[in-house]
């Protein structure tokens, strides 16, 4: 269903990327970038730099540059730096403070090879390239000067799309002007579709991921904010849109799709519902909703000429559903007081909700984030001068599983008065989820930490820190009110952020990479109404903000505003994903109006993968309250642990995907939940299957470190505990005690002060993993065998874990010894140990009935002593040695028989 069509221009912002009410971003553009000829080689000493362009952009050097040594720090590779066929080049190969950085002809000389450095200092002839005074203005040259170990403006990354990155200002070194001999090199806006900015560097480091896509397939049902998938308490699947329009007569809406999966879904009866008490609140019209919410009470009416019809338009973006009652909460993105300086857009902020009946009536609760600044109307003593403040919206919720938080990733625009210049900056909060989104549990980043108020508190604009800078702008660096002239003015002069790279931000965990994914919405795009291709960043941590830009997906071009991930293999959750994942574009997409692609991310190194547990190795898997998962039977329970258990002994098999099967390594059977809605729904018990060779869905778990996040700042703290976590429920592996004691539950990092909804303690999904000891599982089993050479040598005698007694076959071919290991076991090793008559040709064999036989290896050229089979897979009730040829005239004689899992 095409839902907008001819209707979509209504809404303003839809019309043209960046052509209506002023979008488009009016920055000082660079001079002609078109690269020129490869100049003449010159000879070892370069010729003066008499064409350099002059420092117009340099402030004050403040005194980070202090000259220091460079100590232990290494270099990662050295080589040229190109663009358009010429080489950067330190003038005169001269070594003082302050020497110009140019392009000259490739000479090869040393004054043109560069070193990067692992710091990303990037050094020549033993100084660093430098930009002059430590300015952020756009034109600011690069020069030479001593290296300082705290300078961020001597830190520089090679990003993947071959623009070279200022990690302090958040802009790119450009040739200043045309390329050619002698010419300037400084900061512009970062834009990798100018010549000017495409460099090759030989000896900067390789990216560390490779991303692909396959082909774009078209989504049907786009709206204004991303489709934000969640699961009921009852296991039912779904996701929820809205949008909010502006014209007296369009349509404000807040959808909920339901059904089996994302691909499966029909419009929620909720969707049409509306609050008995007042009809007028519905959600097939938010007009009065919207009104006269906290936001909408306080916001003003646009002037009678306007296409605002009212005086605020909310969208629920971000729904969560709470484990003690089974409410769901949201955010809600608020675009109030229209045109407060007759420019055409608007204030945002962001509301919390509540329903308390699935959906269907809502009650918008306080503030959760809101603008540092004014949000009145014409606040000229807030705003003096040519520029204001949009507010904060456009959030994207993410819930975090390793530290119980909500992470709020929200961005605001600094815009013109007079309409025009628009700048995109980013910003987080964050709120522990026990808080349930209460307006006083939010705190911004600011300044490096947690330190200011979701309601009114400063926040830092946040930019990549390509693990080489802070990751945010100063205080004094970001957007201040009392600064003059327009946004491109300022930008362009330093006294405000450029537009940030991590604008609009969705993110994902990802199992495969044990990391954190995201992407931005295209801003380079907007500001140019071109497509250009989709970026993905990664961090390690929530709690420090420090995202490396991973690389792009060349074949998906975009100018997206609205953009989300999605499991393939669930078609239900977006939190979790894998190696491959589905990433989705709405509006301006690369091939439909609204669309999505498989992409996948590798790590170009082994080293890169998590590796959370041993390959084969076997595991106990133990909860905070005491409960240690075990096999019962064909089913499953908890008990003490006890490590000689072989019940309690499980198995981690990767999928190669980011997740596992968990199996019993004697039964060979693994953790599975149900189908359908059952499956999901809160409490549903956890059974046991044989796992295919390509294991289903509810088969398989991701393995997720529980950490600490520290507060104010600082990087999260890992506890030592992990939670697993079912790819087909999006629910955690719980052990506790009772009539059901192995189960699924919704995240909690608190426990449940009620009687209602989910009422399991926390500490039952926090889950240790401690390795199992190396158990016999052939010790003291029933043996048999085919004959004993005397009632001295019995078969029981090779598993009684006694090295001084034996089994002794007669003295022909074929003998076989057997043993009863007690249940379906899977067997990785058996170890023979044996007496001076030994077999030269047997096999291992496994059997579920000692009728029917397995053999896992074959052996035709034994010798004695010890013989330790390892690599074995395969499984059943008994294991029998049977062997075909005696290595001496006498018969097979073992002291032990031992046998061991994975």
């Amino acid at each position: 269903m095409r839902r907008w069509g001819s209707r979509w221009g209504a809404r303003g912002r839809r019309v043209g990327v960046g052509a209506v009410m002023g979008l488009a971003f009016a920055g000082l553009p660079l001079a002609s970038a078109t690269a020129a000829p490869v100049g003449p080689a010159s000879g070892a000493g370069a010729v003066s730099d008499t064409g350099a362009v002059s420092d117009t952009g340099a402030t004050s050097r403040t005194g980070t540059n202090a000259a220091t040594s460079m100590g232990t720090i290494t270099g990662t590779g050295s080589g040229t730096i190109t663009v358009g066929g010429w080489c950067l080049d330190d003038a005169d190969a001269a070594t003082a403070n302050g020497n110009p950085i140019r392009l000259y002809g490739c000479n090869g000389t040393a004054a043109q090879q560069f070193t990067w450095r692992d710091d990303g200092a990037v050094t020549v002839l033993g100084k660093c390239l430098d930009v002059t005074g430590a300015s952020n203005a756009t034109g600011t040259l690069v020069e030479l000067y001593d290296c300082a170990p705290e300078a961020s403006h001597q830190r520089f990354k090679y990003l993947p799309d071959r623009t070279l990155y200022s990690v302090k200002s958040g802009k790119c070194l450009a040739v200043q002007g045309a390329a050619a001999s002698t010419a300037r090199v400084g900061l512009a806006s970062c834009d990798p579709s100018k010549a000017s900015q495409q460099w090759s560097a030989a000896g900067a480091p390789s990216a560390r991921y490779g991303l692909s896509a396959g082909a774009a397939t078209e989504f049907d049902n786009p709206d204004d904010i991303p489709a934000v998938p969640f699961t009921d308490r009852d296991g039912r699947f779904y996701y929820q849109q809205s949008h909010a329009l502006y014209g007296a007569k369009d349509s404000r809406q807040w959808n909920f799709f339901t059904g089996q999966n994302f691909d499966n879904v029909t419009l929620a009866p909720v969707s049409n519902a509306s609050d008995p008490a007042n009809p007028a609140d519905s959600n097939a019209d938010t007009t009065w909703r919207c009104n006269n919410s906290p936001t909408g009470r306080t916001a003003t009416n646009a002037p009678a000429s306007s296409g605002y019809t009212q005086r605020n338009f909310c969208d629920l973006s971000g729904v969560w559903v709470d484990p003690d009652t089974g409410w769901w909460y949201g955010l809600v993105h608020n675009e109030f007081t229209p045109q407060p300086f007759g420019d055409g857009l608007h204030y945002d902020a962001i509301d919390y909700a509540l329903s308390k009946d699935r959906g269907a009536t809502w009650s918008i609760q306080g503030h959760a984030i809101t603008s540092p600044f004014s949000t009145a109307r014409a606040d000229t003593t807030a705003f003096p001068h040519e520029t204001y403040y949009y507010g904060d919206g456009d959030q994207r919720l993410f819930v975090d599983y390793a530290s119980g938080y909500f992470y709020a990733f929200y961005a605001t625009r600094v815009l013109d008065k007079s309409g025009g210049g628009t700048i995109w900056l980013q910003h987080v909060a964050r709120a522990p989820m026990s808080r349930k989104m209460a307006s006083s549990s939010w705190t911004k980043w600011y300044d490096g930490a947690w330190r200011t108020p979701g309601v009114g508190g400063a926040e830092s604009d946040i930019i990549p820190s390509e693990g080489l800078g802070s990751g945010y702008l100063t205080p004094g660096e970001d957007y201040r009110p009392d600064s003059t002239g327009t946004v491109a003015d300022q930008v362009a002069r330093g006294a405000m952020p450029d537009h940030s790279q991590l604008a609009v931000m969705n993110v994902a965990w990802s199992a495969y990479l044990g990391k954190y994914i995201g992407t931005p919405q295209n801003n380079i795009a907007q500001a140019t109404d071109t497509k250009t291709p989709l970026h993905f960043y990664v961090t390690d941590d929530l709690a420090t903000q420090k995202w490396t830009d991973m690389g792009l997906v060349a074949n998906q071009p975009n100018a997206a505003w609205y953009r989300w991930m999605l499991d393939p293999a669930s078609l239900t959750g977006s939190t979790v994903v894998g190696k491959t994942f589905r990433s989705y574009c709405a509006f301006y997409c690369s091939t439909y109006t609204s669309e999505y692609a498989n992409v996948t991310i590798t790590p170009n190194a082994a080293s890169d993968l998590p590796a959370p547990v041993v390959p084969g190795a076997s595991y106990q898997i133990g909860a905070g309250s005491g409960h240690y998962l075990a096999q019962s039977g064909s089913g499953l329970g908890t008990a003490a642990p006890d490590a000689s258990s072989p019940a309690q002994r499980w198995r981690f098999d990767a999928t190669g995907d980011g997740f596992y099967t968990v199996t019993n390594s004697a039964s060979g059977q693994g953790l599975s939940v149900g189908s359908g809605d059952a499956g999901r729904a809160w409490g549903a018990g956890v059974t046991l299957t044989r796992s295919a060779t390509q294991p289903a869905v509810a088969q398989q778990w991701s393995l997720q470190p529980v950490v600490h996040a520290p507060a104010p700042g600082g990087p999260s703290v890992p506890t030592g505990a992990y939670r697993l976590i079912n790819r087909y429920s999006g629910l955690v592996l719980s052990l506790g005690a009772g009539a059901q004691p192995v189960s699924t539950a919704p995240v909690r990092d608190w426990d449940n002060p009620g009687t209602q909804g989910d009422t399991r303690p926390s500490a039952d999904q926090l889950l240790t993993l401690v390795a199992a000891a190396h158990t016999d599982l052939a010790l003291n089993r029933p043996a048999t065998a085919s004959s004993v050479q005397s009632a001295a040598t019995p078969a029981s005698s090779a598993v009684d874990g006694d090295g001084a007694t034996r089994w002794s076959s007669q003295f022909s071919d074929a003998q076989w010894i057997q043993v009863d290991l007690g249940a379906d076991r899977a067997v990785a090793e058996v170890k023979l140990t044996w007496e001076a008559a030994y077999g030269k040709a047997y096999q291992v064999q496994v059997s579920d009935d000692a009728k029917s036989w397995t053999t896992l290896r074959t052996t035709t050229s034994g010798d004695g002593d010890i013989d330790d089979l390892t690599g074995l897979s395969g499984h059943g009730r008994y294991l029998r040695l049977y062997g075909t040829k005696r290595g001496t005239g006498y018969g097979y004689s073992l002291w032990s028989l031992q046998v061991y899992g994975p």
